[in-house]
């Protein structure tokens, strides 16, 4: 009876998760059916279908394509879009990773007055509203000629990246055994060759793990990009959404299957650099859970 209950305990979490995986995956899926222009019509036709060669074919014949995505690369303007979200993501993520990581290192390692005000400030950052701060930042950046730049929206993002890019590598930090650093600093090491020799080498899968993060947090952000970007600097998610046109300074709806392409080769880079460190990413995510 024990085994039977603990089998359909099992299958009940299997179907959930199944459930969970399709909610998420449904609009993605679409999107590349999309993007292939895929006519799943003749399933639904009724009239039959057969199997010829390799190619199911139904009432109509099944189309798949991938003359959407080449036309979609072609445009002058995607490409622009694509290298727009690389320099302000990779900026960005750099600023916060210079001034993320001695932080981290500092609140990992030492205790002083005014740590956990630091601490839960950077934690509080990550829940403020984009509303709260969207107007500050447009008056602002209208005043100081910051609007539709490349260095404006860096600094934009550093709200996103500073308090996520501190707090994962604080917890990466501080899983490095404490005898390492007590050995280093009985030999004579100073704080910043501390940082420097010893501990940024060991959590360096950490650091990618959470650059990668910010990367992909900033890189699929829409709504500072959507107020704060104008022709020069705007992101591929705002310009997938409004409809990248031939060039970037104009404006033409292109076709629906075309723009769904367009939004499937935007997803590509943020998938794989988070694949590829997905193993120290969700290590990053639940430090101190366990604890």
């Amino acid at each position: 009876m024990s085994q039977f209950k603990k089998n359909n305990t099992r299958y009940i979490r299997y179907m959930l998760l199944l459930a969970a995986s399709l909610w998420v995956l449904w609009p993605i899926s679409i999107m590349i059916e999309e993007g292939f222009r895929v006519d799943i019509g003749p399933l639904f036709s009724g009239r039959g279908a057969s199997f010829i060669g390799e190619f199911f074919q139904g009432q109509g014949g099944i189309r798949f394509s991938t003359i959407e995505y080449v036309k979609a690369l072609r445009i002058e303007a995607y490409p622009r879009l694509l290298i727009n979200s690389v320099i302000i993501a990779g900026s960005s993520v750099l600023v916060a990773a210079l001034a993320g990581v001695p932080a981290a290192f500092t609140l990992a390692l030492y205790n002083f007055r005014g740590k956990p005000f630091i601490t839960y400030s950077l934690l509080a950052l990550r829940t403020i509203s984009p509303f709260a701060v969207l107007l500050p930042f447009f008056l602002i950046y209208g005043r100081l000629g910051l609007f539709d730049t490349y260095r404006g929206m860096a600094i934009v993002y550093l709200i996103i990246n500073l308090p996520v890019l501190t707090l994962m590598m604080r917890g990466f930090f501080k899983d490095i055994p404490k005898e390492i650093y007590e050995a280093a600093f009985i030999s004579g090491a100073s704080n910043s060759y501390v940082l420097r020799r010893v501990a940024l080498p060991l959590a360096l899968p950490g650091l990618a793990a959470a650059a990668v993060f910010a990367f992909v947090g900033t890189w699929n952000e829409f709504f500072y990009a959507l107020f704060l970007t104008g022709t020069v600097t705007k992101t591929v998610s705002r310009g997938v959404w409004s409809g990248f046109s031939e060039s970037i300074e104009s404006f033409k709806i292109l076709e629906f299957d075309e723009l769904n392409a367009g939004g499937t080769l935007a997803i590509i880079p943020a998938v794989i650099l988070a694949l590829a460190v997905q193993k120290y990413l969700a290590r990053g995510l639940t430090l101190g859970a366990a604890k």
